[in-house]
């Protein structure tokens, strides 16, 4: 038990105490911790905020070797290469962000650096070689900048070599 809760019985068993005698006993309501309401889905600790998004995007922007063109969505923001059909490099959601990651060195450094990259499950050419890294952030990403250097250049690269060639 708390001070509080502890010195509220005390007294609570005193009042008892002088009903039990017969004297008159001013009892009151007792105060209920006021609790917050609980978050709505979207704000919970693990997912990022617009701003969040936009600043990791901006981040991932700046650690391409190539030109990647934010298209901010409601729900996530697409890093696309160049235009056209499977052309985004990467993609920044509220609790992950996805790249596609072919070399298994790669992802095995990522695994080594405590990130948790999960292939993602679909059945579509376009999610080949896609992985998902939830939870992380601007801070991991700038902590770990040369992996996640390699890894957003792997995934231009990937994209680059799926788009057809111009003659």
């Amino acid at each position: 038990m708390t001070r509080d809760t502890d010195a509220r019985m005390k007294e609570l068993d005193k009042k008892e105490e002088m009903m039990r005698v017969g004297k008159v006993v001013k009892i009151e309501p007792m105060r209920t911790p006021v609790v917050p309401p609980p978050l709505p889905a979207r704000i919970l600790r693990s997912e990022m905020s617009r701003e969040d998004r936009l600043k990791v995007a901006a981040k991932i922007v700046e650690l391409s070797d190539r030109v990647l063109e934010p298209k901010e969505n409601a729900d996530y923001v697409a890093l696309k290469i160049e235009s056209g059909p499977n052309s985004n490099a990467a993609r920044v959601r509220n609790n992950r962000v996805s790249f596609f990651i072919r070399s298994k060195d790669l992802l095995e450094r990522a695994k080594r650096e405590k990130f948790n990259p999960e292939p993602l499950k679909s059945t579509t050419a376009a999610n080949k070689d896609k992985f998902r890294f939830r939870g992380l952030g601007l801070s991991d990403i700038e902590a770990h900048e040369a992996l996640f250097r390699e890894i957003v250049k792997e995934s231009v690269g990937t994209i680059m070599d799926r788009k057809p060639k111009r003659k």
